[in-house]
């Protein structure tokens, strides 16, 4: 039997491919996967800088995932925010491909991306493209640089390393993805459930609260009425009046978690209910020492019910502006992503810490010394009605991000 020479390198190869498939096969978390990539692919194959790109969602376009140059510095968060649109020439020859492009070897496929594409990988300095396929569809790509000193990279070896490297990143962060969003479908399930006993169980309590608590509040401005004012009496009664008046309030917000109106879907200019919500808060943030910034197109339609929609942007941007009493800023954005439009809000307050963020929906749930817990409970219901999704993400101190999904819906 005649067995083939080994090449040199061929040994070191099966290691290192080894030692990488062990190594994702033992992160679940996705931004330790994400380094763990980019940092073994620069290690293996002597890169520069690996930058590394997936789909923000199905319809979304790809976005950097996490990033490292040769000294070792991540540029995730303050590096060049480009993203590719999942449209775009770029993924597209990607997808058919399937094999990385290198720039230099392809002229007339460069010529061929979009301007805003061939600008992007001028500017990053990127040497080649090279796609994740997992599962025959485009999870992500890498945009890669070697070192300097290797003019003719990659060799025959070098790309069958890279490649075999990128199929196994791939279906890495596919395996990823599929468990947070499972992850993420438990939560909302449970979340869900929640809300479900917990809106039964207020709507009964608030109406047996308040048919009593009106009596109370007539007896004792009746009561009130017997003292003079500006007796100690008459103050007592007016503190016991303030009292029931919070309590009406706790019920009202009760009888609102519980009613789960239908939303009356039209269409919503999401710009302009941006642009007006700002401004009804604008004075209050400027008192805080908060500046608020809102990023949109000139023209976002969305068909929602423009009354709701208004209640949860109102409710997220003040709960963010309780977060900044000492300053900060709120950011407002919102975009169209694939066939979904998003909205976040920002606030770069103290945020919320690990063990608090499963139960930020849940009612009566608050980290703050006033309110009732219940706003971002009815918030949660309301987009949950619009068919969408509001998620929210924090660390403690560096704020929290608010982010609401919204289907796009055909015009009735």
């Amino acid at each position: 039997m005649r067995i083939g020479r080994r090449r040199p390198g061929d040994r070191d190869h099966r290691r290192v491919l080894h030692e990488f498939s062990r190594a994702l096969a033992l992160i679940v978390d996705q931004d330790k996967l994400h380094g763990t990539i980019i940092t073994q692919l620069r290690s293996a194959l002597s890169l520069d800088r690996v930058l590394l790109y997936l789909r923000d969602d199905d319809d979304g376009p790809y976005r950097l995932a996490a990033a490292r140059m040769s000294d070792g510095q991540d540029i995730d968060g303050q590096g060049p925010h480009v993203s590719f649109a999942r449209n775009g020439r770029l993924v597209r020859w990607l997808r058919v491909n399937e094999e990385p492009l290198l720039l230099d070897s392809e002229p007339g496929v460069v010529a061929f991306l979009d301007a805003p594409e061939r600008a992007a990988l001028e500017d990053l300095g990127i040497t080649a493209c090279v796609p994740l396929v997992a599962m025959n569809r485009l999870t992500g790509f890498l945009l890669v640089t070697p070192e300097q000193g290797h003019p003719r990279w990659p060799s025959h070896a070098q790309r069958d390393l890279l490649l075999a490297m990128a199929g196994q990143a791939a279906l890495g962060c596919e395996n990823a993805a599929l468990t947070a969003e499972q992850r993420s479908r438990v939560r909302r399930m449970y979340q869900a459930e929640r809300l479900a006993t917990a809106g039964e169980l207020a709507a009964g309590a608030a109406h047996e609260i308040r048919n009593p608590l009106t009596s109370i509040r007539s007896a004792i401005q009746y009561i009130r009425g017997d003292y003079q004012e500006g007796s100690d009496r008459h103050e007592l009664a007016g503190d016991i009046l303030a009292e029931v008046d919070r309590i009406d309030e706790i019920v009202q917000g009760l009888l609102s978690f519980a009613r789960r109106e239908a939303p009356g879907f039209e269409e919503v200019e999401l710009a302009e209910l941006v642009r007006q919500s700002t401004c009804l808060i604008r004075t209050r943030a400027r008192t805080q020492g908060v500046d608020v910034v809102a990023a949109t197109p000139d023209t976002l339609p969305v068909q929602a019910d423009p009354g709701l929609l208004r209640q949860v942007l109102l409710n997220v941007m003040l709960n963010a502006l309780q977060a900044m009493p000492d300053g900060g800023e709120l950011r407002v954005s919102a975009e169209r992503a694939g066939r979904q439009v998003r909205l976040q809000v920002a606030d770069t307050g103290d945020g919320i810490s690990r063990e608090h963020l499963d139960r930020v929906f849940d009612p009566f749930f608050t980290t703050k010394k006033t309110g009732t817990g219940l706003g971002l409970s009815i918030c949660y219901g309301i987009v949950e009605r619009h068919g969408g999704r509001m998620e929210l993400e924090s660390e403690p101190g560096a704020g929290a991000v608010v982010t609401i999904r919204i289907p796009e819906r055909q015009r009735p």
